[in-house]
């Protein structure tokens, strides 16, 4: 994200005045993208308002936040991080806007860092997409809970109760995905942006390549002839767009190798894929259509 422009900050101050004035009627808590808001509304339970940073269907990578969603985030007393230098953004938006809220580094939580604000996608363990293994998303959960329990220490058991069990069901969720994709196991993933490392290696698919391999800069012609060659040499018959980043890559990808091009969403927040497990279940899907017995 762009550096905090005059008219989020003037929004910001805005916000900080009212924020007294018409306080909502349950806690608010924010997440930077929707799998992790839908991730801290299972811990969080009713007496919780979870709300979105980054609207549907936009990149983190160029978001840059209106005056309407300044209002929204002002209030929250928890904001949650994706961290390894995904949303780093975000702490600024939080001492500018919501100066009273708790930031959560999720992904610190559960062991992924990235020190050195470098591009790791595609690096298990540094790689911020970790969200999209369900293990790690069961096991950001605890921590989750923790935060919820400082912040209402009142709740404190209702809290670390849907943290278990909530982690249950991801488990569960896991040992579905894992029967879904069995037929497809070891081909390779050619995505728009490489997001897909950690639920490749979950689910013994092949990391293969990304179109966008900085994120929000074009493929040159020599990344087209690398996945060209690549799509050409293992038999490879769709290439999976994302609806955050431009279509038009994929198309003349798909169209100069003569294969199809299919929808995969790593974050979600649209019906049909609005909460977690609805969002990796749509995915396993795709995955297994598009990579299925030629």
């Amino acid at each position: 994200m762009r550096p905090l422009s005059r008219i989020v900050l003037t929004a910001c101050l805005g916000a900080a005045a009212a924020r007294g004035e018409t306080a909502p009627p349950r806690r608010v808590a924010a997440a930077t993208i929707a799998p992790l808001a839908s991730l801290a509304a299972m811990v969080a339970g009713p007496e919780w308002d979870i709300r979105t940073v980054i609207p549907p269907g936009v990149s983190p990578h160029v978001f840059e936040p209106s005056p309407r969603d300044v209002r929204r985030f002002a209030p929250a007393r928890l904001v949650v991080a994706v961290g390894a230098g995904y949303d780093d953004w975000v702490g600024k938006l939080v001492a500018a806007c919501a100066s009273d809220a708790v930031l959560h580094d999720a992904g610190r939580s559960v062991g992924v860092v990235s020190e050195d604000g470098g591009d790791h996608d595609g690096e298990i363990g540094h790689d911020p997409h970790w969200w999209l293994s369900p293990k790690l998303a069961g096991r950001a959960l605890a921590p989750l809970a923790e935060r919820f329990s400082r912040l209402d220490p009142a709740g404190a058991a209702d809290y670390r109760m849907r943290a278990r069990d909530g982690e249950a069901a991801l488990l569960a969720l896991d040992a579905e995905l894992t029967a879904l994709l069995a037929p497809v196991k070891g081909r390779p993933i050619v995505g728009a942006h490489n997001s897909w490392a950690y639920f490749a290696a979950d689910y013994g698919l092949e990391n293969g390549g990304a179109i966008e391999t900085v994120p929000g800069r074009e493929p040159s012609p020599r990344d087209i002839k690398r996945l060209l060659d690549l799509v050409r040499g293992r038999n490879v018959r769709v290439v999976f767009a994302e609806p955050q980043f431009p279509p038009a890559a994929a198309r003349i990808l798909a169209s100069d190798a003569g294969i199809r091009v299919a929808l995969v969403d790593a974050i979600g927040g649209v019906p049909g894929r609005a909460d977690y497990a609805a969002m990796l279940r749509f995915d396993a899907r795709a995955f297994r259509k598009g990579l299925g017995t030629p």
